[in-house]
This record gives structure tokens, C-alpha cells and sequence, in this order.
């Protein structure tokens, strides 16, 4: 009983519980690191409901944290303003309660270890997604059937799969032709007039 009106242990339960929440979301699955790391703060959030929590800087911190995970998760140019994240993630922590202090050894270990373990697994992880997810892009149109939307010339604009994309052909395509993608270079489309249709 001791330990859960710790407040360094109570600090500990809700950074674990954050970083586990950060897992799930960097490593979509089976949804156990979600469910861990809900409960883990929840848990934290009831005992310092007993420790007389400073609410305001709770949500300080759990705003800097995600600030800092989530960011560079939505795009990676963000990384650099991710850092404020978790300035106010350790700002935060030094006024989490009212009537204890969190030690600042503990405050400067856990916020050394997100930055450690951000940058050093989670976005490792995130930029073996993204470059799965382009190589997975580029098979997934190579092949399939489109329409050109606006004259090729050299370049023109075709609908593949729903979407406009910048293409290419080394013949002249009138609009309304039927194409299909040979290749794909970033967002601009390698295209060809299509043969009829295969039969079934």
C-alpha cells in the first residue's frame, strides 16, 4: 500500500501506461499494447485521484507526451516541434501534486527514456512503415486500369482507382482513353493505351 501512494510510483505507472499507448498506436496489431496502456493509466489517474493530483498539470503532461509521440507520427517534418512536447511533458511533472514531489531524478530518467526510445525504436519503426507502405503503393497501381482524364501530350492527367494522378506516355492519348499503369515514379504515373480487356 505503501508504493501506490508513492508518487514517484504513481508517476512511473502513468509514463508506462503513455509509452505503452505510444506503442499501440506506432505499431497497429492486435490492440493488447492499447488496452495495457489504458489501463496502466487509469490506473495511475485513480491513485493520484488519492494523492491529491494537481489535475491542471496532469493534463499539462499527458498533452506534452502525446504532443511529442503523435506528432511525428502525423508527419515527420514535425519532429523538431515534437521537442516542446517534452519540455512541457518535464515542465509538467515537477507540479503533478499537491502535497508530494515527483523526484527530479525520476523526472529526467523518464523523459530521457521517451526521447531515448522515440528515436531510437519508435521512429525506426515509423519510417520502415512509411517505405513498406510506398513500395506496397507502387505494386498495388502498377497494373491497374485507368482513364485519361485531360489530353497526354508528354504529360496529361488520368483517374486510376478513383484518384487524379499526373501521367506520362510516349504516345498521344485523347481523353476518355482507356490506359493502364505501367510504372510509377513518386506521384507522377507511367501510362500506356490499354489492350482490350482480358477475358475472365
Amino acid at each position: 500500500m505503501d508504493m501506490l501512494s508513492d508518487a514517484n510510483f504513481v508517476y512511473f505507472l502513468l509514463m508506462a501506461g503513455m509509452w505503452v499507448s505510444a506503442t499501440g498506436t506506432y505499431i497497429p496489431g492486435t490492440g493488447i499494447a492499447e488496452v495495457v496502456g489504458i489501463a496502466l493509466i487509469i490506473g495511475s489517474l485513480y491513485l493520484m485521484s488519492l494523492l491529491a493530483a494537481n489535475w491542471l498539470a496532469v493534463l499539462a503532461l499527458v498533452a506534452g507526451a502525446s504532443l511529442f509521440f503523435l506528432l511525428p507520427l502525423l508527419k515527420s517534418e514535425w519532429e523538431s516541434i515534437a521537442i516542446a512536447g517534452l519540455a512541457l511533458q518535464a515542465l509538467a511533472s515537477f507540479f503533478l501534486f499537491n502535497e508530494a514531489n515527483v523526484s527530479p531524478l525520476f523526472i529526467a530518467i523518464g523523459v530521457i527514456l521517451a526521447f531515448a526510445y522515440h528515436r531510437g525504436i519508435l521512429r525506426s519503426i515509423l519510417q520502415q512503415q512509411r517505405e513498406l507502405s510506398s513500395t506496397q503503393k507502387d505494386e498495388f497501381l502498377v497494373g491497374a486500369r485507368g482513364r485519361v482524364m485531360a489530353a497526354i501530350e508528354e504529360r496529361g492527367t488520368v483517374q486510376v482507382k478513383g484518384e487524379l494522378w499526373t501521367a506520362r506516355s510516349r504516345s498521344r492519348l485523347e481523353s476518355g482513353t482507356e490506359i493502364i499503369v505501367t510504372q510509377q515514379e513518386g506521384l507522377e504515373l507511367h501510362v500506356e493505351k490499354a489492350k482490350r480487356q482480358a477475358a475472365d
